[in-house]
């Protein structure tokens, strides 16, 4: 039997959710593209194609960050715009990272 068990540590369960949101590259990549972007909005098929990714994944990450409070959902009938929130903490912490 392992005994590196005895070793772990407990990590604080808001501490996982932030690693976990930390640890997507969809969510960096998403985020990097918004904030270059005027209005930090963009049409969800555009930021597909701009991210050379799949939508299902790009809409998991996307669902996952609105969830967060992250991003905004915009609907203009069929069309579907995403809107980075800069005031979100997530948010601020990537982009100074990407800024340095």
């Amino acid at each position: 039997m392992a005994t590196w068990h005895k070793y772990t540590i407990s990590i604080p369960e808001h501490i996982k959710k932030k690693i976990d949101v930390l640890g997507k590259s969809c969510i960096w990549s998403i985020i990097a593209h918004l904030n270059y972007v005027d209005n930090k909005t963009i049409n969800i098929t555009s930021l597909v194609n701009k991210l050379n990714s799949n939508y299902n994944y790009i809409m998991k990450c996307v669902e996952l960050m609105k969830s967060l409070n992250m991003v905004q959902e915009i609907r203009m009938g069929r069309v579907r715009l995403i809107k980075l929130n800069t005031d979100n903490e997530y948010v601020k912490a990537i982009i100074n990272i990407l800024n340095l």
